[in-house]
């Protein structure tokens, strides 16, 4: 007879005794603190326009020099708030009457309305980008009201007078240059970015690098072909196509000479030096694409948009300035009182 063993159970333990908490120990019933607003608010404003500059580099691709106008402003603006708070200017510290009393003082230096207008504009696109990311509840440029823009026009030299300078530029590196911005309409720095590849022979340039890194081709007249067709026949002809169209060279404290792509200051010193050659003292780059702007329109008979393709504006609000009447043309017209 077989005997089964029966295996015991082990015995249950009695349950621990449970710790006694103190009442004081116990965590109060608040509502949840919202840590991100603290944080937020609590932001050095100078760390919140780095993501801005940030923004404007990588999602808008602005230019470099864009860019750099942007933190020069508000550099400017920061120099003040800290002044005007005694120390580190947080987000909370951007406020109207912060930016108002930033304006009066602008208008205290006697500065130019334009200068002021922009250093407002970028405080007001600061403002625009912070609202939209929820970094600000408001932008408080818009309860500014901004000094209005004053209307001047252009100091636009007469085409005789562009094409007499070009005419006595000294070499033909200084004629092609000048045959690009009066006939191109291209400014100084779209002029020392080109390369010798970027020339094609019976069309003009194939590329241009304008404002904001955008591309395209500028169709240049015969005149202007044959100048840059001589230029590079005897002062690039071994150049690569790669090569920079405009270069200067230079001697080294070692003696060596180096070659370089010449820097669009250079332009603005050779224009000044030209004009004061020829006698017209206000001349300078730019106002050889006034000139061309001007020419284009009054040889196309008024068609603007041919004069906005030719000169790149972006907005053609920008190309209706070529529309205003000059003294003279004004004198011509004014003078059909005279037939009676």
């Amino acid at each position: 007879m077989s005997t089964r063993r029966i295996r015991r159970q082990p015995e249950s333990l009695p349950p621990a005794a449970a710790p006694l908490v103190d009442p004081w120990l116990v965590c109060p019933d608040n509502p949840p603190q919202r840590v991100a607003d603290k944080r937020r608010h609590g932001m050095r404003l100078s760390a919140l326009f780095d993501e801005f500059v940030q923004f404007l580099r990588v999602e808008k691709g602005a230019a470099r020099r864009s860019i750099g106008t942007y933190q020069w402003c508000f550099g400017d603006f920061l120099e003040f708030a800290r002044d005007r708070v005694g120390g580190t200017v947080l987000i909370t510290h951007f406020t109207a009457e912060l930016c108002r009393a930033y304006q009066y003082d602008l208008s205290a230096r006697g500065l130019a309305i334009s200068t002021i207008r922009l250093r407002l504009a970028t405080l007001g696109s600061f403002g625009k980008w912070a609202v939209r990311r929820e970094r600000l509840d408001k932008n408080p440029l818009d309860l500014l009201t901004r000094p209005q823009r004053k209307e001047r026009l252009p100091r636009t030299p007469k085409w005789a007078t562009v094409e007499k300078v070009i005419a006595q530029a000294s070499d033909r590196r200084q004629k092609a240059i000048l045959a690009l911005m009066a006939y191109g309409g291209l400014r100084r720095s779209e002029v020392v970015a080109l390369d010798v590849g970027d020339f094609a022979s019976g069309f003009g340039l194939t590329r241009v690098k304008g404002k904001g890194g955008g591309e395209m081709g500028v169709p240049l007249p015969k005149v202007a072909q044959d100048i840059l067709t001589e230029y590079i026949k005897h002062e690039r002809a071994d150049a690569h196509e790669s090569d920079p169209l405009f270069v200067v060279r230079y001697r080294t404290k070692g003696g060596e000479w180096c070659e370089r792509r010449m820097a669009d200051h250079r332009i603005w010193k050779m224009v000044k030096a030209l004009g004061k050659r020829v006698g017209v003292r206000h001349l300078h780059p730019h106002a050889f694409r006034h000139g061309c702007g001007t020419e284009l329109l009054r040889r196309t008979r008024g068609n603007l948009r041919a004069v906005q393709a030719h000169l790149r504006h972006t907005d053609i609000q920008t190309t209706t300035r070529y529309t205003r009447l000059t003294q003279t043309e004004l004198q011509e017209v004014v003078g059909v009182f005279d037939g009676d």
